[in-house]
């Protein structure tokens, strides 16, 4: 008799190979309807993500192209149609990014034109709504600090406008907003607030052109307080 015939290893292997693949092609005849199916599902997932991203694209560019002809209307003088179009952004595009932009300037208009309700309103939107932007937000809490001072709430100034100090929180500019928020919380009486943002000014803005001031009115502030200590 003639020796049986070895089987190598690599044939062993390419066995096992041939019958997964009859396996795998044989489960997939049978559930080729769930198959099928599944395909689909993903397909039409993928055509809905690529349709809303288009939208939401679309709707961005809207937006910025809107934004840029109500910023020539009010460089040209034309405040109205400025307004106009900062409001349809605000209204049909809140979700893009030039919404905020859209709401801060919108505000700014209002205050150009001395209309501090309309701009405290739309100040105080991008504060609560938007305020991604540190510039912007920045401003928009000066703006909303000034209005409320027009208004008479001081005590409202005062915070907007230490608000406004921190987020800046530069040599240039922080000590005139902690002193205009010092100033706003004494003429609402609050000198406890008004001592607070003159002591920062003293301890921390030293070679500000502020600084003199600061240490004046914060000796004013505490002897206010301390007067108010004796009588009780």
């Amino acid at each position: 008799m003639s020796p049986e015939k070895r089987i190598t290893k690599r044939q062993m292997k390419q066995d096992k190979l041939v019958s997964t693949a009859f396996r795998v092609s044989e489960f997939v005849q049978q559930q080729k309807k769930y198959f099928v199916i599944g395909a689909g599902v993903i397909i039409v997932a993928g055509l809905i993500i690529f349709f809303i991203n288009y939208a939401v694209a679309r709707k961005g560019q809207e937006a910025t192209d809107l934004f840029g002809k109500a910023q020539l209307a009010s460089a040209m003088g034309q405040p109205a149609l400025a307004k106009g179009d900062y409001k349809s952004i605000i209204d049909q595009y809140e979700s893009t990014s030039s919404a905020g932009r859209a709401c801060y300037f919108y505000a700014r208009t209002f205050y150009d034109e001395s209309n501090c309700d309309s701009a405290l309103l739309y100040f105080e939107k991008y504060i609560d709504e938007f305020g991604k932007d540190k510039l912007l937000l920045r401003g928009a809490y000066l703006g909303a600090a000034t209005c409320l001072e027009d208004r008479g709430d001081n005590a409202g100034a005062g915070e907007y406008y230490f608000k406004a100090a921190v987020l800046a929180n530069d040599e240039t500019f922080t000590p005139d907003y902690y002193m205009a928020s010092g100033r706003a919380y004494t003429d609402a009486g609050d000198y406890t607030e008004a001592e607070k943002a003159y002591q920062i000014v003293v301890d921390k803005y030293n070679k500000s052109p502020a600084f003199a001031m600061a240490r004046k009115k914060l000796a004013e502030v505490q002897y206010k307080l301390n007067s108010a200590d004796s009588t009780q």
